[in-house]
């Protein structure tokens, strides 16, 4: 008996040592797991994964504990389990899962529990952890269910007093999980006088304050936030319910006096230095809650550089500040706001792609503005006389050296005290490190650290950690140098002695180091004058199109018209100052620039558009039309009707000769036609014309390889000595086996299938809709034919030269819907030149081609 007795007494302290631990492990969460007070809290925070992993040991072992006491003490009679420590066990085991964020085990496990034991309480607490871990799952109509079905049971006569207060709560997380605090918050309502944990009521004061203040019920938030600090709450709430009393300030009903009083005493305090970002940003809304913009954008700024470890909050006071800039015009600062925000920002931030889009835009603004000014002032200072430039350099080297010597002298004095050690004395030059690593030396300081690494970024954009890291042509100044020491006085036909070689010095003391980049000749000045051109177009464009500024727009092109009124780019500048005066109401200034277009490029596109302000509409219903002939047209050269194509394609030309898109691809086929029913000279010089005519067009180079065979094959166009040169030259010939490898000559791709494994038919029309998808462009044949008789043949044809059916292959290749449902054993897939194909078709070896191909092709 007493064995018995010690037996049940050590299982009974494995559950409990188990109990213990799962507590401790709740505990441990709660501490740990950080909120995000920007955003309306949860009821319950569970942490995240990485926390989960650093308690995962201690909630294994509470498992255990529990698998134990199961293992030992079950007691089934009557289909019931008579040991309460068992069914404890099993909702210690759930919880541990939950904990450690293993939420498909805790939902089996609880599943077990309400399903095992409905006979006893404990099935409630099982229901009631199960709709935890569904709304955990992100599941929430499981859960809803789940709690409406407790619910209804809560009038039972076992029914725990413990899971009827916690089911308010429950439902409110619910809501708050879903993104719905209205209707969180009568369950938060509920739950307020059935709770007895302290700092979770101070948590649900909290949350109420949050979705009050959100529904713009500032002075209710405000009765909210005071009451969880009279609650004495943790020092991050209380930090944080201070922060959103300031953000309830209602400009029209109170004063913000003792606020910003408040604010920037807690600013002040070490306590709060951590916080001073947050604290700033409270400041700003204030600011701009009185209409105060300077002093908003102020501590916007503050906030912005005493962001040390919170990303979130110098995203969010990144984004405030580069808006307000951005909608004042004032776009640079606006860019390096923007682009501290993008870093910071979370991909799923709400219309993260538009802030992304915007600061690539202002980027591209700022390159565009920095290069005209750099060309800019570098012809303005090689415009000077010498007596000038040198006067200008001379001081910019005065300036350089007094600094120098200041840092100098600021370095050696702070050695000095540290030597004799006053250096963590008051107004020491370089205090001590604090125990939170923000002394007040620089490098030990955070916040000025990362002051200054937004200043660098900001100054000299990302440089690379070396040697003259400031330099951006590191060459030109190495050959300056050695200009430098050629010309030096006392160097015989430009070489000095090596013993008596000096280093001449090219830093910042010299008068060559900022003479160097200054255009000199003729050739340097067009160069810069290119450059400002091309910099003055594309931000005008910036301004127009991308940010709707007529402003800056109207006064970027005037001025790219005055420094330049006869650019390459005055035509579209013209149509974009037309656009612009005749949107602001300027009919007088507007018709200026539509007679300069009209009377200079009366044939351009620009020109028609004013003409005819339904160009384009029109342009588009031909094109259309098009579109639909040149269907037919395909269709016909591919079923072999040439003449068809020649008159279709005829057709086209004519009645739409200003289709840029259709009219090469009519040309292309038309010309391939001709090489079908007409002599190779005729296919040539129709080639020719294709080429002079749309010499940047895709097709283009397709008749260029095509002209060079006819050249190589026929000697069309060229001489004899000409021909043999391109046949030495491009004739490439390698022999392999019994094929020849030759890039250059038409190729075919081959699919050989399994005639009883796959329907050829099948396959035949998926290959055609392939081939009208992705290379409608190319005229296409598919021969069907019979390799033996195991084996299809599906012969594509014809591609000009190797890598042109290579780009066919790959894409092919990788294609799920021509081969879907075809394993790859009961097919394959081959490039072959034409003077391999009859070779190939004779032997039917496909071993030994496939080494060929492997080889010649895949390589």
């Amino acid at each position: 008996m007493a064995r018995a007795y010690h037996n049940l007494t050590s299982h009974y302290n494995v559950y409990w040592n188990g109990k213990q631990n799962l507590m401790a492990g709740a505990d441990y969460l709660r501490n740990k797991a950080k909120d995000n007070y920007a955003k309306i809290l949860r009821v319950y925070n569970y942490g995240d994964k990485k926390l989960a992993r650093q308690m995962s040991s201690r909630m294994e072992l509470t498992i255990k504990k529990a698998a134990m006491t199961i293992q030992s003490h079950s007691m089934v009679f009557g289909r019931k389990e008579q040991v309460h420590w068992v069914m404890e066990s099993y909702l210690m085991m759930g919880q541990a899962f939950f904990f450690k964020h293993d939420y498909t085990g805790a939902r089996r496990v609880f599943d077990f529990v309400q399903k095992k034991y409905n006979y006893n309480p404990i099935h409630y607490y099982g229901m009631l952890w199960l709709s935890k871990t569904y709304i955990e799952m992100k599941q929430p109509g499981k859960a809803e269910a789940m709690l409406n079905l407790l619910s209804s049971q809560q009038t039972g006569k076992n029914f725990p007093k413990e899971v009827k207060n916690a089911l308010p709560l429950i439902y409110a997380d619910l809501y708050l999980a879903r993104n719905n605090p209205s209707a969180a918050y009568p369950f938060l309502e509920k739950s307020i006088d059935v709770i007895k944990n302290k700092d979770l009521l101070s948590r649900v004061y909290f949350i109420m304050g949050q979705i009050n203040r959100q529904e713009g019920n500032l002075q209710q938030a405000s009765l909210y936030f005071s009451q969880v600090l009279k609650r004495n709450p943790p020092f991050q709430m209380d930090f944080e319910a201070r922060l959103y009393l300031a953000k309830c300030y209602d400009a029209a009903n109170g004063n913000s006096k003792y606020i910003v009083k408040t604010l920037g005493k807690m600013a002040r305090k070490n306590l709060y230095e951590v916080y001073r970002d947050q604290i700033y940003y409270a400041l700003a809304e204030v600011a701009e809650k009185n209409k105060n913009d300077t002093l908003m954008v102020h501590y916007l700024r503050l906030s912005v550089s005493n962001s040390k470890e919170n990303n979130f909050q110098k995203s969010t006071a990144s984004l405030k500040l580069a808006k307000d800039y951005f909608q004042h015009g004032n776009y640079i600062p606006a860019q390096a706001y923007y682009d501290t925000a993008v870093q910071f920002l979370p991909k799923d931030y709400p219309h993260y792609a538009q802030i992304k889009n915007k600061s690539l835009v202002l980027s591209q603004l700022v390159q565009n503005l920095q290069v005209i000014h750099t060309e800019d002032s570098l012809q303005r200072l090689a415009r000077m006389d010498t007596t000038q430039l040198f006067a200008l350099i001379d001081k910019k080297i005065a300036d350089y050296k007094t600094a120098l010597a200041e840092k100098k002298s600021a370095a050696e004095t702070a050695l000095e005290n540290q030597a004799s050690g006053t250096f963590s004395g008051v107004g020491s030059s370089i205090p001590s490190r604090s125990a939170t690593g923000t002394g007040g030396w620089y490098f030990y300081n955070k916040a000025a650290m990362a002051q200054g690494f937004n200043e660098f970024q900001s100054r000299w954009g990302r440089r690379k950690l070396e040697d003259l890291w400031f330099l951006s042509d590191k060459h030109t100044t190495m050959a300056n140098a050695g200009i430098a020491e050629e010309n030096t006085p006392g160097t015989e036909n430009g070489n000095r002695k090596t013993q008596n070689r000096k280093r001449i010095p090219t830093g910042p003391e010299t008068r060559g180091y900022y003479l160097k980049g200054l255009p000199r000749t003729e050739k340097d000045f067009r160069l810069s004058d290119s450059l400002i051109m091309v910099n003055y177009n594309k931000l005008g464009f910036l301004y127009l199109e991308e940010l709707n500024d007529t402003t800056d727009a109207l006064k970027t092109y005037l001025d790219f018209q005055k420094k330049y009124p006869e650019s390459q780019y005055s035509l579209q500048n013209w149509y974009h100052l037309y656009k612009i005066y005749s949107g602001i109401g300027k009919t007088s200034e507007a018709m200026h620039y539509k007679g300069l277009i009209l009377e200079n490029y009366p044939g351009s596109l620009y020109a028609k558009v004013l003409n005819d302000p339904d160009y384009y509409k029109k342009l588009e219903i031909n094109h259309n039309e098009a579109e639909k002939l040149y269907s037919r047209t395909y269709e016909a050269f591919v079923h072999g009707q040439y003449y068809r194509v020649i008159t279709y394609a005829d057709r086209a030309l004519e009645k739409y000769p200003n289709d840029s898109v259709a009219g090469p691809q009519f040309m292309y086929l038309r010309t391939l036609s001709l090489g079908k029913v007409e002599v190779p000279d005729t296919l040539y010089y129709a080639l020719q014309q294709l080429i002079t005519k749309y010499p940047h067009h895709p097709l283009t180079e397709r008749a260029k390889a095509i002209v060079r065979m006819l050249q190589i094959d026929y000697g069309i166009g060229i001489s004899e000595k000409e021909r043999q040169a391109l046949l030495n030259k491009q004739k490439k010939k390698k022999e392999v086996g019994p094929y020849v490898y030759n890039s250059h000559v038409p190729q075919y791709i081959l699919l050989i299938t399994n005639r009883r494994m796959v329907n050829s038919r099948a396959l035949r029309t998926r290959l055609s809709d392939f081939n009208q998808k992705y290379f409608r462009q190319n005229p296409l044949q598919i021969n069907s034919l019979s390799l033996n008789n195991n084996y299809a043949l599906l012969v594509v044809e014809q591609f000009i030269n190797q890598s042109d059916a290579m780009i066919y292959y790959k894409r092919l290749a990788k294609d799920p819907y021509v081969f879907s449902g075809i394993q790859k054993k009961n097919y394959h897939l081959f490039v072959i030149s034409m003077e391999n194909y009859p070779l190939f078709y004779k032997e039917k070896d496909m071993k030994i081609y496939q080494q060929f191909f492997d080889e010649y092709y895949k390589k």
